[in-house]
């Protein structure tokens, strides 16, 4: 299976999943996985995955999809390979309600925000997974647009 294939079969779906039930942990644990094991993919096609998303300049979101790919596997991710990965615990993921009168919660609810989310790394301020999920596709998409030709992320 290619990058290309690879994403438009298996990656393009569970990430619109996730993006309609943003507040699903299985939506945001497959869409973690999927996301970053396309890197797998791009690297047995030659690309030099790992210090591209490293270099870029948001690799906290990078290290925040690793995080709960890496956990959802294997229950925890230490993160202490790296000084700029995320310790997580797969269940330490967090519902972020959307900032609607009856369901805001204060000081964890976005006042922009009317669907909510799941995030994780409360003491960086709250990371939104599918926010992640987004940029580093984005990031992918940008550095290894040759190897993803064809691949639509906009509707993700």
């Amino acid at each position: 299976m290619t990058p290309r294939e690879f994403a438009q079969e298996i990656v393009v779906p569970t990430v619109r999943a996730f993006r309609d039930e943003r507040r699903s942990r299985r939506h945001a644990y497959l869409a973690c996985m999927v996301t970053y094991h396309l890197k797998d993919y791009l690297q047995k096609s030659g690309a030099d995955v790992e210090p591209t998303m490293k270099s870029f300049d948001r690799r906290r979101e990078f290290e925040a999809v690793r995080a709960v790919c890496t956990a959802a596997k294997h229950k925890e991710f230490a993160g202490q390979k790296y000084a700029d990965n995320i310790p997580f615990n797969a269940g330490d993921d967090y519902d972020r309600p959307p900032a609607l009168w009856d369901q805001g919660v204060w000081d964890l609810s976005r006042s922009d925000d009317a669907v909510g989310g799941r995030e994780i790394a409360k003491n960086l301020g709250g990371l939104d997974i599918y926010e992640c999920v987004k940029t580093v596709l984005k990031t992918y998409e940008f550095h290894f647009s040759a190897l993803l030709e064809g691949v639509d992320f906009s509707d993700c």
